[in-house]
């Protein structure tokens, strides 16, 4: 699946726009323009170099929690996310369709600062997975804002567990043996800036 229909300008202007103050997503934000602006086929999943992807960072209304998946192929505690499909034609669309998909919550409400609508953004490596070579994931993230107390309903085929965590928790499973995505807490300290 994935498609083409998604129009890359956008996508370009918003990575163009986009600050940080971390090295690593200045180096990334170079990385993923270069990306976009060489392949059309930036969404399909036979660019055998990588996909763009959409992800959400799912916070609570008081925002003091953070949504995570224990994602089965990866055995990492992730923020949700996933490929660009189809019926997609905006990356928020993307993101807001994966949050449904993956946990069932339908409250949602799309948080930006700055007037920017990326969050964060992370290239990482996904690993050979029987026919599918190793290739990465160019990821740009939003903020969303959910209710924990909705009833989750986690898509059973990717996804081992789902919970919500304190921040410090999500801070002390980046710190520690447990697997979980580094960039978790680069996540969790942006968010002493909303």
């Amino acid at each position: 699946m994935g498609c083409n229909s998604m129009n890359k300008q956008p996508i370009l202007d918003l990575l163009n726009n986009y600050q940080t103050s971390f090295d690593e997503e200045i180096e990334f934000q170079k990385r993923m323009i270069d990306f976009l602006t060489q392949h059309d086929d930036f969404a399909l999943r036979s660019n055998l170099t990588g996909q763009l992807t959409g992800s959400a960072w799912v916070i609570n209304k008081e925002h003091t929690k953070a949504l995570l998946i224990h994602h089965k192929k990866l055995n990492k505690w992730l923020q949700i996310g996933g490929h660009i499909e189809d019926s997609d034609q905006t990356i928020e669309e993307t993101v807001f369709r994966e949050v449904k998909e993956e946990s069932g919550l339908k409250t949602l409400k799309l948080l930006s600062s700055n007037s920017n609508l990326i969050y964060d953004i992370d290239i990482h490596t996904i690993p050979q997975k029987k026919e599918v070579a190793e290739h990465l994931h160019f990821d740009i993230r939003l903020i969303i804002e959910a209710d924990e107390n909705e009833t989750l309903i986690p898509q059973n085929e990717e996804i081992l567990d789902i919970k919500w965590y304190d921040l410090h928790q999500v801070q002390n499973l980046a710190e520690s043996t447990i697997s979980i995505d580094q960039s978790m807490k680069r996540m969790v300290d942006k968010m002493k800036n909303l």
